[in-house]
């Protein structure tokens, strides 16, 4: 059945109501004109009210003040992300010094007892596939991308909860959501589903960064990194003619949101292609900005860059194979704890490493049709909905757990762990974390604890973002990447601002094609990727055609047909 969320998304003039918060100064720009403003005012006075009864409930004796232990100890199961070799930190996520220490100073309190329950980031929608067959969905069901809620709402994952109920018992959090905006999302067809964390600085992705061997890139005659495709593959050539066989790396297809394409496709967008093909979960073969992407593999494949075995590798070799001097890049999120970046330096002392910084002005490559843009966020981090097995005190539980979890004592020491083990201050009085944590009892987890208090915020923040790049500038190694990690989150900004990075449409009801067909395009997109990137370069623009069709007649088609009748609905958000 499919499920509708406020008419204030469903406005046909809406654009992604995504106005960068706080430090970060942008501005989305819209179309709509007066029907737009009109709506903003709407969502505008929706959050004032919302406000105003949140400060009521809050004089009411609201929050943890008013907290009781559970007669009864109640069992909450929460779902953390199990990265396997992809993570940094703790290897047990379910069960380590961590997840033991919100025991002792949540659970043991408020006589409440927590589990975690891994969800193999790859592999989200088939973990809680199976955890719902053998009815056991933990009680808090959790995603960053909201047609996978909308999916689990429409499957029947989830149940409403009382938003009243909600404020009453996380103020703070119910706060946090009236502030960001994000209080506009949390329903479907008129009951309240989801709750939804923050993301600061929603418009750039700086925490994920490409590292470079800036000693190659030297020893090739090149002064900075290629600003264009072209340019990449002239260093390519020298890279191998310096003795470095298979500087690309390459591993398999795997996961979601394999091969993006936002960094091959024309701008301004068009606003149908990009509601109908620009999502980034179904890879969009059949598409221009894909058949750019892919046929820059299969140049890289026959001129002998990639790695001829790539497709049977796995991200655990792309990174043995930089840490070991055998690729050019890796890239990964940026934290202050790198074990991959520790590893290289242990292994090769005299490395010199670089990171890709956007300039912030659009560029694009004549040839080969590839440009500097990139996937913006949005405000809304973390989306969260209640199992349809939660019972009623375990649905407190776990608001109380999102609450416990706000509070400004808690997400600091779950996001810098102790002081003189995990962090130390500095002399401005920030926390500095420790570079290498490997071996400590305290060590956290992947990206300083992420995938614990994710559920409340997407990055940890200091206040401003020159404090918070330095806080995640990765400690302990010969070099310093602050300058580097500045500059491309200012360059992303102004991307942003000048239009050429827009936030993926989102779309007012499940998709049904996407629940039908999503897997069935993956395997298909895997088996078909590795044709295209290994066929002749003669070959390939048959081939495309060919296999984009099969792709279209297997579901694909389908998908784009339904997007485009949501669109024409207005049932869909614009294109900024």
């Amino acid at each position: 059945m499919k499920k509708k969320i406020l008419a204030t998304l469903l406005s046909a003039s809406m654009v992604m109501g995504i106005v960068a918060c706080g430090s970060t100064e942008t501005a989305t720009t819209t179309e709509g004109g007066d029907t737009q403003a009109a709506t903003e005012t709407t969502a505008e006075a929706a959050t004032a009210t919302e406000a105003t009864s949140a400060e009521a409930t809050a004089e009411a004796g609201a929050g943890i003040d008013s907290w009781e232990p559970f007669a009864e100890t109640v069992s909450i199961k929460i779902p953390v992300y199990d990265r396997g070799d992809n993570g940094n930190g703790c290897s047990d996520v379910e069960n380590n010094y961590w997840t033991k220490w919100v025991q002792e100073n949540f659970g043991d309190k408020y006589n409440v007892n927590i589990s975690y329950v891994g969800i193999t980031r790859s592999d989200v929608m088939t973990d809680y596939a199976m955890l719902a067959a053998g009815q056991d969905l933990p009680t808090v069901c959790m995603e960053y991308d909201y047609d996978k809620l909308a999916t689990w709402e429409s499957d029947g994952y989830l149940q409403p909860y009382s938003l009243d109920e909600f404020a009453q018992i996380a103020p703070t959090y119910y706060q946090s959501m009236v502030d960001s905006g994000n209080i506009n999302y949390t329903k479907f067809e008129g009951d309240d589903y989801l709750v939804l964390g923050f993301r600061p600085y929603g418009n750039t992705t700086y925490t994920w960064g490409t590292f470079y061997r800036q000693d190659w890139l030297e020893e090739a005659g090149f002064t900075e990194y290629p600003q264009t495709t072209t340019e990449l593959l002239e260093l390519y050539a020298k890279l191998v003619e310096n003795g470095h066989e298979h500087p690309a790396g390459g591993t398999k297809v795997s996961g979601a949101g394999i091969d993006q394409n936002y960094g091959y496709r024309d701008y301004p967008q068009d606003e149908i292609t990009w509601c109908t093909t620009g999502d980034y979960q179904i890879p969009a073969l059949s598409t221009e900005a894909q058949k750019r992407y892919l046929k820059l593999q299969n140049e890289l494949y026959n001129d002998g860059y990639l790695n001829p075995e790539y497709y049977l590798r796995d991200a655990s070799e792309a990174i043995s194979d930089f840490v070991n001097g055998q690729s050019f890049t890796w890239s990964g999120y940026i934290s202050s704890t790198m074990d991959t970046l520790v590893a290289l330096y242990d292994n090769e002392p005299n490395a010199k490493l670089g990171l890709v910084v956007n300039s912030g002005k659009f560029t694009q490559d004549e040839t080969w049709g590839s440009n500097n843009s990139y996937r913006p966020g949005s405000n809304i981090g973390m989306m969260i909905g209640f199992s349809n097995n939660a019972t009623e005190d375990q649905m407190k539980a776990a608001m109380m757990y999102l609450e416990w979890l706000s509070q400004p004592e808690n997400l600091f020491t779950m996001t810098w762990g102790i002081e003189g083990v995990n962090f130390n201050y500095n002399e401005a009085g920030d926390p500095v974390a420790v570079g290498d944590q490997s071996g400590l009892a305290e060590q956290q987890g992947h990206n300083n604890n992420v995938d614990y208090w994710c559920a409340v915020t997407a990055v940890k923040t200091l206040g401003s973002i020159e404090k918070d790049i330095a806080a995640i500038a990765p400690q302990g190694l010969p070099q310093d990447f602050t300058a580097d990690i500045l500059a491309n989150y200012n360059g992303q900004v102004a991307l942003y601002n000048a239009g050429y990075a827009n936030s993926d449409c989102m779309f007012a009801q499940a998709l049904e094609s996407v629940t039908e067909y999503n897997q069935t395009l993956y395997d298909l997109y895997a088996e078909y990727r590795d044709k295209l990137t290994m066929c002749s370069k003669e070959e390939f623009d048959a081939l495309y055609d060919e296999l984009s069709q099969k792709y279209l007649d297997a579901g694909y088609q389908a998908v784009i047909d339904e997007r485009k009748q949501l669109l024409d609905d207005g049932l869909a958000t614009h294109l900024q």
